[in-house]
């Protein structure tokens, strides 16, 4: 998208102020720099060049968190994500994101496995617990990146890994293969989502691979305006599944986004989320018990407003036997997790965060169920700072959790 296209599109902004009391930022600073309204005057100011790209507007734009609520209210359909996108990739340079560290760990695999493996040392080791005496982690650091350590994770094993989960079930039983997407957070974060969610697909009789050699799904990249980047990385993903025959799991809800949208060659047509591709299927075969449990469910912005699948979330939760469920107060609103935003902007991230944090003591579940795991990563940190007694778990780990059969069955 050229400087005319972004003109013309902001163009469509009449400025009359309904997005204000949806967009998360503003509603925290009051400043007409931080609503959406306002961004497009700064995009607007900057593409025709009666701005400058200096701090302050970047500032402001980088402030965003890319929830796309602003979307949802806008009467005159104003595409607001990609017209930021679009804005952070005529920057330059290119606006605050992975860095050069980060953006090498989402290309390369083995260099991955190995910070991965790293930061679960650091993690044995307590490192977390010194970074945090020696830094504040409500600004971008060490001590803010080590409050997350306690997530850290194994990978999927590797009997998964390029093979089927369900390699002892019948050809002619098999409901069909489902690939799953691991993208860059399976070696660090997502090892257990991804195997909980072999687990309970093998058992419904699907045949369950992940293909090796993806990337990251190249959101971070596309964000951040490193369209180039982003490119690259899904020709790489395309190219693995290229080929293979059924639906691609994602359950990660900002990659599902992307993917779906950039996939290109018809790849993205192939990507399905674990609500929509059970939502038809008979659960009968888990044996889901039946011991009471209370659950409180969150709907990250990228599967409200990205993807508008929260309604199949909540609907497939409801099938569960013995949930008590609870939708977590103000869904709507972004936790501020955002990507990388908690790490970039931390004091904003746990502004946004603390009247999640404030409901979830009130409510006082056993587990909060997201289906993003940035926004899991961040709820957690923010229930582990208030010392709350609550399981944060994937879709796939709560329903596994749930299934009367033992593992490996």
């Amino acid at each position: 998208m050229n400087h005319d296209d972004i003109l013309r599109d902001t163009d469509r902004c009449v400025k009359c102020g309904l997005c204000l009391p949806h967009c998360p930022t503003y509603r925290v600073t009051r400043d007409e720099g931080d609503s959406p309204r306002g961004r497009i005057t700064l995009m607007q100011g900057l593409m025709s060049g009666a701005l400058r790209d200096d701090a302050a507007v970047r500032r402001h734009l980088e402030g965003c968190v890319g929830c796309r609520a602003c979307e949802a209210v806008c009467p005159s359909g104003v595409p607001f994500g990609s017209l930021m996108d679009a804005t952070r990739a005529s920057l330059i340079p290119p606006p605050r994101g992975a860095g050069l560290v980060g953006g090498y760990l989402l290309r390369h695999g083995g260099a991955r496995r190995a910070a991965s493996e790293g930061l679960r040392v650091a993690g044995r080791l307590g490192l977390g617990r010194l970074a945090a005496r020696l830094g504040a982690d409500d600004r971008p650091g060490a001590a803010r990146a080590a409050s997350f350590l306690p997530d850290v994770a194994p990978p999927p094993r590797a009997s998964l890994v390029g093979r089927s989960a369900a390699a002892d079930a019948a050809v002619d039983d098999v409901r069909g293969t489902v690939f799953l997407f691991a993208g860059c957070t399976a070696e660090t974060f997502d090892g257990p989502s991804l195997e909980a969610a072999a687990r309970l697909l093998g058992r419904l009789g699907y045949r369950v691979v992940l293909p090796e050699g993806q990337v990251c799904c190249g959101a971070l990249d596309h964000h951040a305006g490193r369209a180039g980047d982003a490119a690259e990385l899904a020709g790489r993903n395309r190219a693995v599944f290229a080929g293979r025959e059924g639906p691609v799991l994602s359950l990660n809800s900002g990659c599902r986004v992307h993917l779906r949208a950039g996939g290109g060659d018809g790849f993205g047509e192939r990507v399905t989320g674990l609500c929509r591709l059970l939502a038809d299927v008979d659960l009968a075969p888990l044996q889901l018990i039946e011991t009471p449990l209370k659950v409180v469910f969150h709907t990250p912005c990228t599967l409200r407003y990205g993807l508008r699948e929260h309604g199949w979330m909540e609907a497939l939760l409801r099938r569960l036997p013995g949930v008590e469920l609870t939708p977590l107060p103000d869904n709507a609103f972004c936790c501020g997790g955002s990507g990388s935003h908690m790490l970039t902007h931390p004091q904003m991230a746990d502004r946004l965060l603390a009247p999640k944090l404030d409901a979830l003591a009130a409510l006082a579940p056993a587990v909060l169920v997201t289906a993003n795991v940035g926004c899991g990563l961040h709820l957690a940190a923010g229930i582990r700072r208030r010392k709350l007694a609550i399981s944060v778990m994937s879709l796939a780990q709560l329903i596994d959790s749930r299934c009367g059969l033992p593992p490996g069955s």
